[in-house]
């Protein structure tokens, strides 16, 4: 994946996580709705190191070039 897929998809978790925490303080969430909260919560968190990673590296290769 690309580092603007991952951004992507990123930006899009965090909008979802939005919208769940809104539905939470309105009404609670079932058991499934938690369990899917925090699968994205995960998800965003492994992404949030994929573009840390990214941008390091991109940081090393643009320092060892220079």
């Amino acid at each position: 994946m690309t580092r603007e897929e991952l951004e992507t998809e990123l930006k899009w978790l965090r909008t979802e996580q939005y919208k769940t925490r809104q539905d939470e303080v309105f009404g609670g969430l079932s058991s499934a709705e938690q369990a899917e909260y925090n699968r994205k919560s995960e998800r965003i968190h492994e992404l949030e190191s994929k573009v840390q990673a990214s941008a390091i590296a991109r940081t090393k290769s643009q320092s060892a070039k220079a």
